[in-house]
């Protein structure tokens, strides 16, 4: 990844221009907790706009060829926990429960972001099996035929786990173990990049980019709770188009959105002067989401992390504004 130096004035949104990149992805790159101000003299990583994919396919009887187009693709999480709850993302192990189950997807992505390629998209991979999504009647139990799976290594919740180990398991599992990474979300939203651009009857919006559990209501779990769908990037609710005298405070206040989010869904300066007529995508609106507290987590990193208030974190857990966090404790993300 390339670093840059910051220059005396020099903003965010500048440094975004310069490398092709968004606001968001230097502060989540950087963990930068104050991004209204950077001290000059600092070094920034910049995320990689291209994604390096390894290739480790599953032989071919674990899909078959494709004949259909590529409209969707799907999120789930996988594990090794079950049998080894205290290393459960060992490559190699994950690549045997592929195949010795019989099952497939197209990508995995590691802890660290790393990517792998298990079945060729032009294959049908048998990641989805039965369910159905609303507005696609024609998909019921044939989700694999039209879509791209993704797995991605994570746990849930406990819930969330019970239809694949038993419950006293999960206390063997390390909280830096449960969740989703910054890197995870960062390799998801360039991969997605890629396969978009290869697959333009994918739409980029939560009707054609979906979770497990939500084609296999009641049967799947994945990718579950504590996945940040806010952080994939999507098309928004709302497709704004600007009227006279209107500015991205008024929008956001209008939808109730920050300036900062609509710039960096838009790549805009959030001073930027808006033109009549110009069209605006608006953030979806973050769903509730879980976060899994980790050693030194304090409500007010936490909030920060997810630009939220204190108060709002806080009262969404019934908790005191100084309440002592535990590793392992998992928070409601309003």
């Amino acid at each position: 990844m390339p670093a840059h130096v910051v220059q005396p004035g020099e903003t965010l949104w500048q440094i975004a221009q310069r490398y092709h990149t968004s606001v968001q992805e230097i502060i989540e790159a950087n963990h930068i907790q104050q991004p209204s101000f950077i001290n000059p003299g600092t070094i920034l990583t910049i995320s990689s706009r291209q994604i390096e994919i390894s290739n480790l396919y599953l032989p071919p009887q674990n899909s078959r060829p494709r004949t259909e187009p590529i409209t969707h693709v799907v999120i789930h999480f996988i594990s090794n926990a079950g049998s080894n709850p205290r290393n459960p993302y060992n490559v190699q192990d994950i690549y045997r429960i592929f195949l010795n189950s019989g099952v497939s997807s197209h990508y995995l992505i590691g802890r660290n972001g790393e990517v792998y390629r298990l079945v060729g998209e032009n294959r049908v991979a048998y990641h989805a099996g039965r369910g159905s999504l609303p507005g696609f009647p024609a998909y019921e139990n044939r989700l694999n035929d039209y879509s791209i799976g993704i797995e991605l290594m994570a746990i849930g919740t406990r819930e969330e786990m019970l239809p694949f180990f038993p419950a006293e398991t999960y206390e063997f599992i390390s909280p830096s173990d449960i969740g989703y990474t910054d890197a995870q979300y960062r390799s998801l939203n360039l991969l997605l990049d890629e396969i978009i651009r290869r697959h333009p009857a994918i739409v980029r919006d939560r009707q054609h980019i979906v979770g497990h559990d939500e084609y296999a209501t009641g049967r799947r779990t994945d990718p579950g709770s504590l996945f940040d769908w806010s952080r994939v990037r999507v098309i928004g609710q709302y497709v704004h188009t600007v009227r006279r005298g209107e500015t991205l405070w008024g929008i956001a206040q209008r939808y109730g959105t920050s300036v900062n989010a609509i710039a960096s869904w838009n790549n805009l300066n959030p001073n930027a002067v808006l033109k009549i007529g110009q069209r605006v995508l608006i953030p979806i609106k973050r769903r509730k989401t879980g976060y899994v507290v980790q050693p030194g987590d304090s409500l007010w990193k936490i909030s920060k992390k997810f630009g939220i208030s204190i108060n709002a974190l806080a009262s969404a857990n019934k908790l005191s504004q100084t309440a002592p966090l535990q590793p392992g404790q998992i928070l409601t993300i309003p």
